[in-house]
């Protein structure tokens, strides 16, 4: 009797987390002290458009490749907690809530039911 072949295995390799910014900022903690900076940075005249675009790319990625909703969450809520902070004219409010809502359709997306920020 001839020993059993054994069978060829092909190891793949796990997807990158997605990142931030050109850092490529991915553990939560990073996030946090990139996000304050961010706040501080543009407290008087508000984010621009394309950086709030930017974070809403990204955590609809950690959503949906990462599968980590809980970290979009967090993410999210840092941001609320240090723009109640710095933000004294509520420049930030339109903007979070872009940001609220890109999470929430990332979550829809992937099957996953209402998010509560709270």
């Amino acid at each position: 009797p001839r020993p059993p072949q054994s069978i060829p295995t092909i190891k793949v390799p796990r997807p990158a987390k997605p990142t931030f910014t050109t850092l490529k900022l991915s553990k939560e903690s990073d996030l946090r002290g990139a996000i304050k900076e961010w706040i501080c940075e543009f407290r008087d005249e508000g984010p621009y458009g394309e950086d709030v675009d930017a974070l809403i790319k990204y955590l609809r990625k950690v959503v949906l490749e990462e599968r980590d909703l809980g970290k979009a969450v967090g993410v999210v809520s840092w941001i609320e907690y240090v723009s109640s902070e710095k933000d004294e004219r509520g420049i930030w409010t339109t903007p979070i809530k872009r940001v609220r809502d890109g999470v929430r359709g990332a979550a829809r997306e992937r099957g996953l039911g209402d998010v509560v920020f709270d």
